[in-house]
């Protein structure tokens, strides 16, 4: 996806914010739109209809419009008690998915006259437009003053552009590179190898360490703390979606802030991030402290336990040929797990290593029945490829989880109990 020209600078996703398709079902309709300047000018006159906000209710804290209630899209159809029938409705969310879905929702419960926000909530702060927090909340008032608006907006943001991440670094965040070989270093980057976080034996490679302690003390080495963001970065076109690995790992390990770059390396330079220059030091010890989180990661028996449930589409995230059968990387049989599809990670890349636009991305989602009610399990060798493909449907708006252990473990496992099918 170019969310940032080379030249532009425009921040993440501002290249696909009209895109008003649900991602949910076969909706054919889209709602009429609001502009961004419309709406402030009828809140500085007073005149503002009611305006919905559908993310989460941290999120919310974080910042919202003016005069907007928060009620999640989840929850819609529950506490419709609450929204007013007979006024003009607003609905907006980060990047319209979430937004969508509340209309739909809306319109089949007999609420017509709605409006999307052109944009959503990026475009509002790209605009730098006001927003609201909520002071009472304790989770906000541990944000460090000084954090902006984009650090406030990471709690469901796995990715950012080139042009964020410069912001991000220039406030403090820590630099994650995981290029094993890169003949430069950017400033103040810190090398992170996937590998040293999970065990040795070839079937569980691909897992994370069990020992939490060790986790922390290997995590807190890099330098990273609990309270600063942690921005990671690649070389997507040559790497296997390490990036996307390590991001997945720490918000699974209980770090909320942790985004990758999309156009990695590259993206950073012609951004204006400075290149390691002499000898590079040791970072400051962080202290991060391991709490998992289970949200995004499920294990191989309770995998087994729901192949062939209905909304379960599971993605082999591998090339073609291993999803055939073929076995390059060690594993000890061939083949997909049952009823798995294939999509290949780097098909959501461009050749310049950034993400594809919005719209060709959903059209490859819609395609292969992928929608935000559905529960999406990623699979590849370790976990690394599908980590990365896990990162961009978490930040799209997608229920997802990351099977870690994946072809080295469930291909070491029984076959009786744990087939595989051949192309």
């Amino acid at each position: 996806m170019r969310i940032v020209s080379r030249q532009g600078g425009r921040l993440f996703w501002a290249a696909c914010l009209c895109l008003q398709l649900v991602a949910c079902g076969a909706m054919a309709e889209t709602s009429a739109q609001i502009s961004q300047q419309e709406l402030i000018t009828r809140i500085e006159a007073g005149t503002a209809p009611l305006i919905l906000d559908v993310r989460t209710p941290e999120e919310y804290e974080a910042g919202h419009i003016p005069g907007a209630i928060n009620i999640h899209f989840r929850e819609i159809g529950e506490r419709l008690h609450e929204i007013p029938q007979d006024v003009p409705i607003v609905v907006y969310c980060e990047r319209s998915i979430r937004a969508n879905i509340a209309t739909r929702t809306l319109r089949e419960a007999g609420v017509d006259s709605l409006l999307h926000l052109e944009g959503d909530i990026s475009l509002w702060r790209k605009h730098d437009l006001p927003l609201e927090h909520d002071s009472s909340s304790s989770s906000t008032s541990e944000v460090p003053t000084e954090f902006s608006e984009l650090v406030k907006s990471l709690d469901q943001r796995w990715i950012v552009s080139a042009a964020e991440a410069k912001r991000l670094i220039e406030q403090g965040a820590t630099l994650l590179d995981t290029r094993k070989l890169a003949l430069t270093r950017l400033q103040n980057s810190v090398y992170a190898d996937w590998r040293q976080f999970s065990p040795q034996a070839v079937a569980d490679r691909g897992k994370l360490l069990e020992q939490e302690d060790l986790l922390t003390q290997q995590i807190q080495e890099m330098g990273i703390s609990r309270q600063m963001p942690v921005v990671v970065f690649a070389n997507p076109p040559k790497g296997w979606g390490e990036d996307g690995r390590i991001v997945w790992m720490l918000r699974t390990l209980g770090h909320s802030q942790v985004v990758m770059v999309d156009g990695g390396v590259e993206a950073l330079v012609d951004a204006g991030v400075p290149v390691q220059s002499g000898q590079s030091h040791p970072p400051k010890r962080g202290d991060f402290v391991v709490e998992r989180n289970s949200t995004w990661e499920i294990q191989r028996d309770q995998l087994q336990a729901e192949l062939g449930q209905d909304k379960l589409v599971v993605i082999d995230t591998r090339e073609a040929r291993e999803f055939a059968g073929k076995t390059p990387y060690g594993e000890q049989r061939g083949g997909h797990i049952p009823g798995a599809i294939n999509l290949y990670f780097k098909e959501f890349l461009g050749q310049d290593g950034q993400l594809l636009p919005l719209d060709i991305i959903q059209a490859k989602l819609d395609e292969a029945k992928i929608t935000p009610d559905t529960q999406v399990v990623v699979y590849c060798t370790g976990g690394i490829r599908s980590g990365w493909l896990a990162a961009v449907l978490v930040t799209l708006g997608y229920d997802v989880k990351n099977y870690a252990g994946s072809m080295w473990e469930w291909s070491a496992a029984p076959a009786d109990s744990y087939p595989l099918e051949m192309l």
